[in-house]
């Protein structure tokens, strides 16, 4: 019996994740608020992800958690029940129990973590957490989303937020490592250093083909490409021209395409807020396509309105002077 109960204790040593993981996929040292770990394609994101949901909870750090994903069959199939997931991952004795019509699971202590897609960011503008967990920040449609979860992480002395995601040069990203050193930590990692768990045709084939390609660069090594080579205009020019375009115009228009459908199949319904100035100059000032449900696209259509409507009304009040 006790030789038993040893070879399962050297057993469950040997397969922690403390035993197992990588440096670089074990939470780093001091004062966070936000863990972005931007990574290649097969580095274990997935794996680090639900392994530090399942330690915050088994310390008793964290009771309400916020499981956001790009889309809701995302959160269910990867964070949740994948090969990684959190159901994968989560020792036998203190395994949580998984309600999919609730979108809840619930650990014997009474945690509860809740799961998210990117696409219903009003989903988002209820609840409260003490953490929370974002998979694939750069493939969100929806980066409002990533406002609405901020708001809610108000629970407890120190709300964290943990952010896995292959590196995409979108705003949002870079906001984040503009905040590196402050209250962002950044961690990153390729598809390499995890070769010993993938698949030896995973190699041959898909590093054979895109290895030091600007696509590999990106999905493998983690590299956050800011610019496409030979692109007439950077982001550097493009968000300046924003901040500078159209300081006086004539007349704003918001054009909406309603999609026929709603749901995760659905088509975007195309939302953008255009201008002409006393010149002729058009504008783009804003586009907020996205896939939402009827009443959704509705108040964002007005809210686009009412925006552009008090610009309007100051670039006549500036003609006039």
């Amino acid at each position: 019996m006790a030789n038993s109960f040893s070879a399962q204790l050297v057993d469950a040593l040997e397969n922690s994740w403390l035993a197992v993981a990588r440096p670089n996929q074990l939470p780093p040292p001091g004062d966070w608020q936000i863990w972005l770990l931007l990574a290649g394609r097969g580095f274990g994101k997935t794996r680090t992800l639900a392994e530090w949901v399942c330690d915050q909870v088994t310390l008793g750090r964290a009771a309400r958690i916020a499981l956001v994903a790009a889309t809701a069959a995302d959160a269910r199939d990867v964070l949740v029940e994948g090969e990684s997931g959190i159901l994968a991952v989560a020792p036998r004795w203190f395994r949580p129990i998984y309600e999919s019509s609730k979108r809840r699971l619930t650990w014997p202590n009474g945690a509860i973590a809740t799961t998210f897609s990117a696409e219903e960011p009003e989903r988002l503008r209820g609840p409260q957490h003490d953490a929370a967990v974002c998979d694939e920040l750069g493939a969100w449609s929806r980066p409002e989303t990533w406002d609405m979860l901020q708001f809610g992480l108000r629970l407890g002395q120190k709300p964290r937020c943990l952010v896995a995601t292959t590196p995409r040069p979108t705003k949002l990203i870079r906001e984040l490592l503009a905040r590196e050193g402050r209250d962002v930590v950044v961690t990153r990692g390729s598809t390499y250093e995890n070769r010993a768990n993938l698949a030896p045709g995973f190699f041959d084939q898909v590093i054979g083909k895109y290895e030091g390609t600007r696509l590999g660069r990106q999905e493998l090594n983690a590299e956050l490409l800011e610019d496409t080579p030979g692109a007439l205009w950077s982001h550097g020019i493009i968000d300046a021209a924003r901040q500078a375009a159209a300081p006086n115009l004539a007349r704003i228009v918001v054009a909406i395409d309603p999609a026929m459908t709603s749901g995760e199949d659905a088509d975007e319904t195309g939302i953008l807020v255009v201008g002409k100035d006393h010149q002729g100059h058009g504008y783009v000032l804003a586009d907020v396509s996205g896939r939402y449900q009827p009443i959704e696209w509705a108040k964002i259509a007005i809210a686009a309105y009412r925006t552009s409507s008090r610009r309007s009304d100051r670039g006549r009040a500036e003609q006039r002077r």
